[in-house]
């Protein structure tokens, strides 16, 4: 289908002057306000992140024999791709049909100015998705997130990709009100654009409600989760685990983390961006040493993720 009839949607420019209380912080390709999980440097140090991979496998998955988990993995990693746009790593999705894949609508927009002081956010249009395998396609977003539907899919951060048929099954979709508080849980993804997709596991740690994504729409259905979370795994799926690997379904999206470091770092990246191009302090580029400073604050992750309800995801009948 061609994006080409798909309106930009426009959102006025006060909204981009909005706190990043607003929303938990994602990308710099957009307003601050909500930045998506993108490739970064990891800060933490690898004992801490290893004794902490090995409490959740500990606490979250008590019966799950080591076949299980082996079999839970693998089919994951099988559905799990890496999501490129304008041949750059952007984020993670899934598969939900043969021919359709899952991932977060910032994952694959396109932000630009518009007139009157407004930002213009559509489709990026050079999408393409990779599989674990390395091999890769076209991606169109789907009719049922364009057009008119666009703005509800900006507003959930949720939408569905068009590619070539394929072999590889589909993850289980259940719903947003089967994972409790205190449910064991496990996502996967390509956390800072690895080419390797990565399994975490954790748990649900407390469910509430959002505002919508830019400040579009209405509330909407998140949850906190106790989990290895990075940038790069936005748009992969969080799945439920049950007693039979078979029966695991996915209940969210990856979409979100905590970082305290947020604000300092969106003001170091907003000083980059308006310091005088070229001016140097004892040899350094302060422009250019602010911005790569602020990235660094914004990509710390502190084992905190969070996720969108996946009831906005809604496959449409063959």
């Amino acid at each position: 289908m061609s994006m080409g009839n798909d309106q930009p949607y426009n959102r006025a420019g006060a909204d981009r002057r909005a706190t990043s209380s607003s929303l938990p912080s994602r990308d710099g390709r957009r307003p601050p306000v909500a930045r998506r999980l993108e490739i970064q440097m990891v800060t933490y140090p690898r004992l801490l992140t290893a004794l902490m991979l090995l409490g959740a496998l500990g606490t979250a998955c008590p019966a799950a024999t080591s076949g299980e988990m082996r079999q839970r993995v693998q089919r994951v990693k099988r559905a799990t791709v890496r999501i490129f746009v304008n041949g750059n790593a952007s984020g993670s999705g899934f598969l939900v049909a043969p021919t359709l894949v899952a991932t977060c609508f910032h994952v694959v927009q396109h932000a630009a100015p518009g007139p009157n002081n407004t930002t213009q956010v559509t489709y990026a249009t050079n999408i393409e998705v990779e599989f674990h395998d390395g091999h890769r396609v076209a991606a169109t977003p789907h009719s049922s997130v364009s057009g008119s539907n666009l703005p509800n899919a900006l507003g959930r951060d949720v939408t569905l990709l068009q590619i070539p048929s394929t072999n590889i099954s589909p993850l289980k979709l259940g719903t947003f009100a089967h994972g409790v508080e205190g449910a064991p849980i496990y996502l996967a993804g390509y956390p800072f654009g690895i080419a390797q997709p990565v399994v975490a596991t954790g748990i649900i740690s407390t469910k509430w409600s959002n505002t919508g994504y830019l400040n579009q729409g209405g509330p909407r259905d998140v949850a906190w989760l106790d989990i290895t979370m990075n940038k790069g795994n936005s748009g992969g799926p969080v799945l439920l685990i049950a007693d039979n690997p078979a029966d695991d379904e996915v209940i969210g999206i990856a979409n979100f983390n905590l970082n305290p470091f947020t604000g300092p770092a969106e003001q170091l990246i907003h000083l980059a961006t308006t310091f005088p191009g070229g001016a140097a302090i004892m040899g350094i580029n302060f422009g250019q040493f602010a911005a790569l400073v602020g990235q660094a604050m914004e990509s710390n992750s502190l084992g905190v993720g969070g996720c969108v309800s996946i009831d906005y995801v809604h496959v449409p009948h063959p």
